[in-house]
């Protein structure tokens, strides 16, 4: 598509920007495990709000990735299981950027039931009850490439200042979101977003090599480890790869290490989608899916609770290894077809 035209109104924007006027303390807030997408959102929110003169916090459930350190003076970040208590009493609202999925924000899911009312942006097709309660606004554009592109949208129609680092906080997030210009949501509307950013400060090489030229051999030993436990399936078009917890204390890694892997196997010239099936705490399994064709690897995670993209999603399973793996595998070699 040339030019993907936004889905939100200029009235959208509007009635979004007058519920911002009735928070002073407001909490910010995005899924777990996040991504550049949902980082640059929350950094570049919080300095649109230091603008309008309110302070937030920013609630992470790990501690901020190290990758993303850069971000670190556009927010007050803040550990979820550390400052609960805090964040509780303090908050006098709720947003929440790139997901409408309470599974997504499991550690706080039952705390959003009663909390104070919520605004929820999001470009994904995926959504629950989450910010539906009387008092509660959800600003949705399925149509944009990067939460980050609705999010300078609507920044621009409020006519907020796009100084150097929002504007950078806003160019991580459509740039990670669409693998730096390379996938198929890099549209006309994305790219005049970025030359906007980059007018206003941004640097794309500076971001790339903060974002992708800082590796430790540790993530390099678990790519290794990745790549060495891929098995092809439906003829080649399916690429399957896992990591356990043995692999993590071999390459001296720890999880946060595991963004974008996934990808890796999607450079083979005949795989039509990957799929990266991570081991966690217990027996819950997350399962990554990439597609570069018509798989839509979102209806496919839907079936396990998860979403996304057509292109990328995710979902988390409870369940055995030896159950879990060869199930997901077998149902998406199904909706894969003959090739």
């Amino acid at each position: 598509m040339l030019y993907n035209p936004p889905m939100l109104t200029a009235t959208q924007f509007q009635d979004a920007a007058a519920w911002l006027t009735e928070t002073r303390r407001p909490l910010l807030v995005s899924h777990q495990r996040p991504d550049g997408d949902a980082l640059g959102a929350l950094a570049a929110l919080s300095l649109v709000l230091r603008q309008r003169g309110v302070t937030p916090y920013v609630a992470l459930f790990d501690a901020l990735p190290v990758k993303y350190e850069f971000l670190r003076d556009a927010a007050v970040w803040c550990v979820w299981e550390d400052s609960r208590e805090v964040l509780m009493s303090d908050s006098d609202a709720v947003i929440v950027v790139d997901t409408c999925s309470l599974a997504q924000v499991e550690p706080m899911m039952k705390w959003l039931a009663s909390a104070p009312a919520t605004l929820v942006i999001d470009h994904h097709a995926t959504r629950d009850a989450l910010g539906t309660r009387p008092g509660d606004f959800r600003l949705f554009d399925e149509s944009a490439g990067a939460i980050c592109l609705v999010l300078l949208e609507w920044f621009e129609s409020m006519g907020a200042t796009i100084d150097p680092l929002m504007a950078g906080a806003l160019l991580t997030g459509i740039g990670t979101d669409c693998g730096w210009f390379r996938f198929s949501n890099t549209d006309a509307r994305m790219l005049r977003a970025s030359a906007r950013l980059v007018e206003a400060g941004a640097s794309v090489n500076e971001l790339h090599a903060r974002l992708y030229q800082q590796d430790q051999p540790p993530k390099l030993r678990l790519i290794s480890r990745m790549l060495a436990s891929m098995e092809l399936h439906a003829g080649g078009r399916l690429a399957v790869m896992a990591l356990r917890p043995d692999d993590f204390v071999a390459a001296g890694a720890d999880r946060s290490m595991t963004e974008d892997l996934v990808n890796e196997a999607t450079r083979l010239r005949d795989t039509e989608a990957t799929l990266l099936f991570t081991q966690e705490a217990g027996d819950l399994i997350r399962v990554n899916f990439r597609s570069k064709r018509e798989l839509d690897v979102a209806a496919l995670a839907s079936r396990y609770g998860g979403g996304g993209h057509a292109r990328a999603a995710g979902a988390r399973l409870n369940g055995t290894w030896e159950a879990v793996v060869p199930r997901v595998v077998a149902e998406a070699v199904e909706a894969m077809g003959p090739g």
